[in-house]
């Protein structure tokens, strides 16, 4: 034989071996890295999505002024959806004044220009058309844009005409179909798919827990729920509830060796707190996180595991050996919250640096948002000093109409003019101060007014690029323009006290203040008197979201309890979660009580927001009631209602509280409604079927620490005539204090001269 065929049959037989091998492996790298072929078969589903311009994120429609003007649309592409089919159903109208031919809208996505829109002269005023959006240039984030092209009929025209429109109606929406795909059963997935950061829409995450509901389960399930609110931060996120049925989409299983769902009966035991992925046994496109423990107490410690170190999961399955805190948090370190020992940059207020640029002739605002501790303590502040930077294409020449807007929470604050130097170095030095005590700042350093500020804020830099007029009849558009904020600008809050007048519900549904100052809830005890009602165990898994997207950290360190023990709670804030009346101890005093029918209610004499909940600090206020009322009544009903702590004068209580179990659904939506939160204030905020109505009544207190004399002006700023007798009495014994002193030095004085 010679050599050549000595290699060829060598060479065949590591073929052989090697085919063997993969043989023999492969089942096993399969299912580790995808599921099963009767899971792949079984997956293949269509979901449809359908968004409305709100769920856009914008109002009811969307107005387009002067030619080259755009709105952007956004959406995301979930990890385990193939997206097959998009459509833009776009809703329209155009101004009676442009040109026909001239004048159209186009379409993008991803910047790929996608279609164009023209003016049907006959029904410019109400038209709509579906325009396909070709899946191929899809990725996890992506834009839809719209921009319009006008043209009115005057030969002499500016592109910023007021007669140049066109309004996108709330007919407008987006569509798409999704291929679900199989996603393998690997814990370095998560959040995903049970929290997707490409999907924008609300969390919805079933929860299943199974026979007695323990409080020790209840804290794990809320330490997980809390994390998974933090993810889903201003999406909201919701936590429906399931005893024993396995909802068939993804959802937590909090089980025991003793106590699991019938589906899972069968499932083999753990020996340690353990985490693991699984498909539904129904349902193998859904996914199944299992949170397992020999017992309760081990449920907690996965949670930690699961909430502190998803970043070191991989595999379907992990045993969490510790998972702990190393430092205890601090008060206000939350990191969803602005610091306030330091100025901070706007780069770390965005999630890329991109948000921070625009480009257009009249481009879409900059946005940063930021969000504050509800009780600082603002009052009498001359401003809030920020320092701004930006770059932009410069205009043609000066005095143009470019400009920049600066607005805080829609609120304007200043305009700044658009010059050749393209850059705000320029720009005119000032300040806008709270009060009006003229322009003092000799530096670029603007100063926001702090009335204007609330614990969640949005600045605003809107640029807009005008149009160059040359000679007499002639008007030209100006090239493709850029605009950009410095990350290195800043905002800074530093020196600002912690003090606000409680009971304050408005804090409490902005931001879940009081129980958020300390991120991981460590000074709060959670009190649920019917700890196995599935409505009570829903909402409070939802206020743990809801505290979670506020502080943007777990709560790792609440407290749960199912009955009033001064020693527990002396040093806590408590949020009690309750129905059927069960309420606070010496509850007879307050502004409402009720059970399952009847209902006494305590009004005052003019019902006004207060101030002091529209924004920390504000001067104090009067709410002694002057009307009381008692019904009985057997429609659904439930209220938030503020107290001061029966244990300890520096703590709050906030009870959620229902006639009924099933009247918490209420609450529950309003708490995940941006428009019915900011109708909350006071310290009673009720709720009916369709409605809801706060009330600012009954005694009033104030948590945090003030300088002496700052408390003194601030509490005797409502009473001016008092604070001016008390100051002409201070004068007049001072005067009389001097007048005695110098009169003993004046006495002693000629008693030396004489001698």
């Amino acid at each position: 034989m010679s050599q050549r065929d000595k290699t060829l049959r060598a060479s065949n037989t590591c073929r052989w071996l090697l085919l063997v091998l993969w043989a023999v492996c492969m089942p096993t790298w399969a299912e580790q890295l995808m599921p099963a072929p009767s899971e792949w078969r079984q997956a293949e589903e269509l979901r449809r999505y359908d968004y409305s311009l709100t769920e856009l994120g914008f109002p009811q429609s969307v107005l387009l002024r002067g030619s080259e003007s755009s709105a952007v649309f956004s959406f995301g592409s979930r990890l385990d959806e193939l997206v097959e089919e998009a459509t833009l159903d776009l809703g329209f109208s155009f101004s009676p004044s442009l040109v026909p031919h001239l004048s159209h809208l186009k379409v993008y996505l991803n910047g790929e220009f996608m279609s164009a829109v023209a003016v049907d002269p006959e029904k410019r005023l109400q038209q709509k058309v579906s325009i396909p959006l070709n899946t191929r240039y899809l990725a996890d984030f992506n834009q839809v844009r719209v921009q319009l092209v006008g043209q009115p009929p005057e030969e002499c025209y500016s592109p910023d005409s007021p007669s140049i429109w066109a309004e996108l109606t709330g007919d407008t929406r987006l569509r798409t179909v999704s291929r679900v795909l199989p996603v393998a059963n690997n814990l370095q997935q998560l959040p995903a798919p049970f929290f997707d950061r490409r999907d924008y829409r609300a969390l919805q995450l079933p929860v299943v827990l199974t026979g007695e509901g323990s409080l020790e389960r209840l804290h794990a399930a809320g330490i997980v729920t809390s994390w998974f609110g933090a993810l889903a931060s201003w999406r909201g996120a919701s936590f429906p509830v399931e005893t024993e049925r396995l909802p068939k989409q993804h959802a937590l299983v909090f089980m025991t060796n003793t106590q699991r769902p019938k589906a899972l009966q069968d499932f083999p035991p753990v020996s340690a707190p353990t985490l693991q992925m699984i498909s539904h046994p129904e349902n193998p496109a859904a996914k199944l996180l299992l949170i397992q423990g020999r017992d309760d107490a081990d449920l907690i410690q996965a949670a930690r595991g699961l909430v502190l170190g998803s970043e070191l999961l991989s595999g379907p399955v992990a045993e969490i050996q510790r998972a702990v805190q190393s430092e205890p948090r601090k008060p206000y370190d939350a990191p969803n919250w602005l610091p306030t020992d330091r100025p901070v940059r706007f780069g770390e207020l965005v999630d890329n640096l991109n948000q921070l640029q625009v480009e257009g002739r009249t481009p879409p605002p900059v946005r940063v948002g930021f969000q504050l501790p509800p009780d600082l303590f603002t009052w009498r502040s001359r401003g809030i000093p920020v320092e701004l930077d930006y770059r932009y294409s410069p205009p043609v020449e000066d005095g143009s109409g470019s400009q920049m807007s600066l607005s805080i929470n829609e609120q304007f604050i200043e305009g700044f003019k658009l010059t050749r130097k393209g850059f705000s170095f320029e720009a005119k030095r000032f300040r806008v101060p709270l009060l009006n005590d003229g322009f003092l700042s000799a530096n670029q350093r603007l100063r926001i007014p702090a009335f204007k500020v609330g614990s969640r804020n949005q600045l605003e830099f809107k640029f807009d690029f005008a149009g160059i007029n040359s000679g007499e009849c002639k008007s030209l558009a100006p090239a493709q323009r850029y605009a950009v904020v410095d990350a290195d600008s800043t905002v800074d809050f530093t020196g600002f006290a912690h003090y606000i007048e409680m009971p304050n519900l408005r804090a409490f549904a902005n931001a879940a203040y009081p129980f958020t100052r300390m991120a991981d809830l460590s000074e709060t005890a959670v009190l649920l008197p019917d700890s196995k009602n599935k409505e009570i165990i829903q909402t409070y898994l939802q206020l743990m979201g809801f505290a979670g997207a506020s502080s943007g950290y777990p709560a790792l360190a609440m407290a749960l309890y199912d009955d009033w023990q001064e020693a527990a709670l002396k040093d806590r804030d408590v949020l009690l979660i309750a129905a059927n009346g069960q309420l606070a101890q010496g509850g007879e005093d307050l502004p409402l009580l009720f059970d399952r029918s009847e209902r006494m209610l305590q009004k005052p004499r003019k019902n006004i927001v207060s101030e002091s909940d529209t924004w920390a600090g504000a001067a104090p206020t009067l709410a002694s009631a002057t009307t009381e009322v008692e019904v009985r009544a057997s429609g659904p009903f439930a209220a938030l209602l503020g107290m001061r702590s029966p244990y300890n004068d520096d703590r709050s209580v906030v009870a959620v509280l229902a006639a009924q179990p099933s009247d918490m659904a209420m609450v529950r939506e309003a708490l995940a409604d941006s428009g019915k939160i900011a109708e909350m204030y006071g310290s009673v905020v009720v709720f009916r079927e369709g409605g809801q109505a706060s009330f600012n009544v009954g005694d009033k207190y104030y948590v945090g620490k003030l300088r002496v004399w700052d408390l003194i002006w601030y509490h005797f700023s409502r009473y001016p005539m008092l604070l001016g007798i008390i100051s002409i009495i201070v004068v007049l014994m001072l005067a009389v204090v001097l007048w005695r002193l110098l009169g003993g030095v004046a006495r002693r004085r000629l008693q030396q001269g004489d001698e």
